[in-house]
């Protein structure tokens, strides 16, 4: 099959900064076995990849935690006079993450032939919702960060999962106290240990920090997202060839060489933007939509809003079939999940792909 691609640059700019609370999908029910996988840095091969129960993570990895020091993250504080709060004082017991048991994520990354300085790692919960966190932060943590712990057990909240209903559930276990005592990751300690692109914010009009947004609960996955090239199988060599074989042609183009879906906040739909291919080969042929986003974050975005025609993107699905001489029109819109907290523009390349049919 011949195949012929025209590229389409896709600027998103979305009106909110990294913001909403996790609302899970109704019944969500405590996870009870996590899947930890390492990508390739073409963000697809899997280098390897392993599940573990419960009951293996226990048995078989370092215990965090000794179900006895309670945790607490912060909520927002609602005073802009004291907006990141470094005492540690407001909205503390609101945050109580009880007294839980877990797994570090570091010692879930070597299952798989652990992580790099420069890779990302996401904690993804049972409905996709997933937050990214810098190798320094997983490998590495500040003491007023503490070790980034799945928690499959909460002495205050049901024992082990499924009985933690929340569990497994991403909790900071941070090694400093705040004034009273309390072992606190704080939005102070965010602020000072996270890089400003993985700080959480409460959206309500105002953009109020909350370190407690980090904490995901309902984690199944844990994904490497690292630098390492994909592996090449197989050795080749290399000869001169000369032949002039006239072959029938495989071509579409373009109406549009870019488009802008406008400020969007979770939950919301942009205006249906079309897009007009034409045949301008000498064979009808098959379409479908590749998406190559300008880094992890854009490339989720745009997987889990796009729809065509009505249909949310799968890479595999053919979105038009044209004949010759003719073109067709798609639909194209996002319809932004309310759980997206990540803001600024999500910018991709849409990639048309012909086949001869």
């Amino acid at each position: 099959m011949i195949r012929k691609l025209w590229i389409l640059f896709i600027v998103l700019t979305v009106g909110l900064s990294t913001m909403m609370i996790h609302i899970p999908a109704g019944g969500q029910t405590g996870t009870t076995s996590i899947t930890v996988t390492k990508y390739a840095s073409d963000g697809t091969t899997i280098l390897d990849q392993v599940t573990k129960t419960v009951a293996e993570l226990e048995s078989e990895l370092p215990v965090q935690g000794d179900g006895i020091t309670r945790y607490y993250h912060q909520g927002p504080t609602f005073d802009l006079g004291n907006l990141w709060d470094p005492g540690e004082a407001v909205n503390i017991d609101s945050r109580d993450m009880g007294r839980p048991k877990g797994t570090a994520i570091r010692d879930l990354c070597e299952l798989v032939g652990g992580a790099s300085a420069g890779d990302v790692i996401g904690a993804k919960a049972s409905d996709n919702f997933i937050k990214l966190f810098d190798y320094e932060d997983v490998y590495s943590p500040e003491p007023e960060q503490g070790e980034l712990v799945i928690c499959w057990y909460n002495a205050d909240f049901g024992g082990y999962v499924p009985g933690f209903s929340e569990g497994m559930r991403l909790v900071f276990f941070a090694e400093t106290t705040n004034g009273d005592g309390k072992y606190v990751f704080g939005n102070w300690d965010m602020h000072e240990t996270l890089a400003e692109s993985r700080w959480h914010y409460y959206y309500d009009g105002t953009y109020w920090p909350s370190s407690s947004g980090l904490s995901v609960k309902y984690i199944d996955r844990i994904n490497i997202y690292s630098s390492d090239e994909a592996p090449q199988s197989g050795s080749s060599a290399s000869l001169d060839a000369t032949a002039n074989v006239i072959l029938p042609i495989v071509g579409i183009e373009l109406d549009l060489t870019s488009v802008d879906y406008g400020n969007l906040m979770p939950g919301q739909n942009s205006v249906i933007k079309k897009v007009v291919i034409d045949n301008t080969g000498t064979l009808g042929c098959d379409v479908t939509l590749e998406i190559q986003g300008d880094d992890d974050t854009a490339q989720s975005f745009y997987e889990q809003s796009l729809f065509v025609d009505g249909t949310q993107y799968d890479i595999d699905d053919v979105i038009a079939s044209i004949t010759v001489d003719n073109s067709q029109s798609v639909d194209t819109q996002l319809r932004l999940p309310l759980s997206w907290d990540q803001g600024g523009e999500q910018k991709a390349k849409f990639i048309f792909w012909a086949e001869a049919q």
